[in-house]
């Protein structure tokens, strides 16, 4: 009987689990040795998938150019970079505001503003649009649309001024 030496042992344990990942009809036979090696399970984590929801309450149109602030919660994988892009459109489709929340820079939960100018946004029924995109610098960027959100921005309600006849005192 010839002895085998220490490699040539782990050649044969490197053969055996990567045929008996091919046999047993595995995608990932290397995923059966790191099993094997390992004593775990080569199952992957559930995986997180990129989510998110917007919010806006109605609110009036002010004066000149105002921020209106609007909420946003994503959630993404662990370690993915990721930007959300905002945008507020009007009935037409006319997109009268944007906005981008970036990875690294705002966090996954928040509240911020967008600059709108009443000279150019009608007072009016306004959809708020969001698109997620996710990174892990491997896979191709994952596209995800939020559900957008319908708001209002109104005309602020003035008051009419009561003209009430005022009866002047003639002065002599």
């Amino acid at each position: 009987m010839r002895h085998r030496g220490p490699g040539q042992v782990y050649r044969g344990v490197v053969s055996l689990a990567l045929l008996g990942g091919l046999l047993a009809g595995g995608s990932d036979p290397l995923g059966g040795l790191l099993g094997l090696l390992g004593g775990g399970s080569t199952t992957p984590a559930a995986t997180v998938q990129p989510s998110g929801q917007l919010s806006m309450g109605n609110q009036v149109l002010r004066k000149g150019c105002s921020a209106y602030s609007y909420g946003y919660s994503i959630t993404v994988p662990p370690g993915d970079d990721w930007d959300l892009e905002t945008f507020l459109t009007d009935k037409h489709g006319t997109s009268q505001g944007s906005d981008v929340i970036l990875s690294g820079a705002d966090p996954t939960t928040g509240t911020k503003h967008m600059t709108l100018c009443r000279p150019s946004s009608p007072a009016g029924t306004f959809t708020l649009h969001g698109t997620l995109y996710t990174s892990d610098g491997v896979d191709p960027t994952t596209t995800t649309v939020l559900a957008p959100v319908t708001v209002k921005l109104a005309k602020p309600h003035h008051h009419k001024k009561h003209h009430h006849k005022h009866h002047a005192k003639k002065r002599r």
